[in-house]
């Protein structure tokens, strides 16, 4: 797989590196995560992030495929999340990335995160 700048976002969200996270995105970046609301703007970006990170343990994008057309990006991915009761749980993962300049202005992260917060087996 060829190592394309927009990967840099994940190893942040993977390190919880939120400056560096925040740095990749426009001022009017536009996230959805899954079924949330969307996320409009930094200092939203920053709280809900933060919010979500507090929430788990650790998290890794195992990414298998990069895709690029014109100013889209898609990132397809296992995704590792530590759950709060400190078990391990995969979840598929498909990222729809709309760059602006070098920047991403948009994000749609199509995943079921329900095994993340399902009740322990």
């Amino acid at each position: 797989m060829q190592d394309h700048w927009v990967l840099e976002r994940f190893r942040a969200v993977d390190r919880k590196d939120i400056d560096g996270f925040l740095n990749m995105l426009t001022d009017d970046h536009k996230f959805v995560f899954g079924g949330r609301p969307p996320v409009i703007g930094k200092a939203d970006a920053r709280e809900q992030v933060l919010l979500f990170w507090s929430m788990i343990g650790r998290l890794k994008h195992n990414i298998w495929r990069v895709t690029e057309a014109v100013d889209m990006v898609f990132v397809e991915a296992n995704v590792d999340y530590e759950r709060s009761d400190g078990k391990w749980v995969t979840v598929p993962c498909c990222d729809v990335i709309r760059i602006r300049g070098d920047k991403i202005c948009e994000q749609y992260a199509y995943l079921d995160q329900s095994p993340v917060w399902a009740e322990a087996a």
